[in-house]
This record gives structure tokens, sequence and C-alpha cells, in this order.
């Protein structure tokens, strides 16, 4: 089974039963509090009645990784830089990438921004 970083806008792809995302929805995913977060504000205004519910599947699903000092700083530098080329990425989404790569593991999302970017499932 192959491990991916899930990114926010993979996870609700995932919860939204996307076909593409299945395959990836089978493996191992690792993620941040920071992206449930995020999540978290999609599903309540999307699925209010069944918010709670999805939120805890999620959580139950995924690895929690935990950020440290090196990968914020690492996310800044590497934000800086590509928001210096033109990329508009947010601190979070700066922050997974970062995190998957010392992981070793594939940055999975359908963000734009990300689509010609090294280390990335770029899926929609």
């Amino acid at each position: 089974m192959s491990s991916f970083f899930a990114d926010t806008y993979a996870l609700i792809e995932i919860i939204k039963g996307k076909p593409v995302y299945f395959e990836y929805s089978q493996g191992a995913l690792a993620t941040t509090e920071f992206n449930l977060y995020e999540c978290a504000y999609a599903i309540s205004r999307d699925y209010p009645d069944k918010s709670l519910d999805i939120c805890s599947q999620i959580r139950n699903h995924v690895h929690l990784y935990h950020p440290n000092d090196i990968d914020y700083l690492n996310a800044s530098l590497i934000r800086r830089k590509m928001n210096g080329s033109g990329k508009t990425l947010s601190l979070i989404d700066a922050l997974g990438y970062t995190i998957a790569l010392s992981l070793k593991i594939p940055f999975l999302t359908g963000d734009r921004e990300f689509s010609d970017i090294e280390n990335v499932l770029f899926v929609q």
C-alpha cells in the first residue's frame, strides 16, 4: 500500500467520493491538524448534519504528522521561493509540501498551483 501526504484539496475530494481519488484513499495518508481544520470548515459548510461523524472518520483514517520548527522554517522558505516565481501557495500548503518532501512521500493534491512541481501527485 502506497503512502501519500494528503492536502486539504485531496481530503475533500476523498470525502466527496470523487472516483479518481478512490485508489489514493485506500493508501496510507498523512496530513496535519491544519489540513483537518481546513477540512472541518468545508465539511461543516457542505455536510452540516454529518460534520462531526465525517471529521471523526477522517481523523481515524489518516496519520497526523506533527510539524516541528524545522518544518515551519523550511515551509516558509519554500513558500517565499515559489510565491516569488508566481505561485500563490498558502502557508498550510507549503507546510504540507515540505512535510511530504521530508517524509519522502508524494504530495497528493488537485490544487493547480502544484500541477508542475516535483514530488507532487496532481490529481483532478
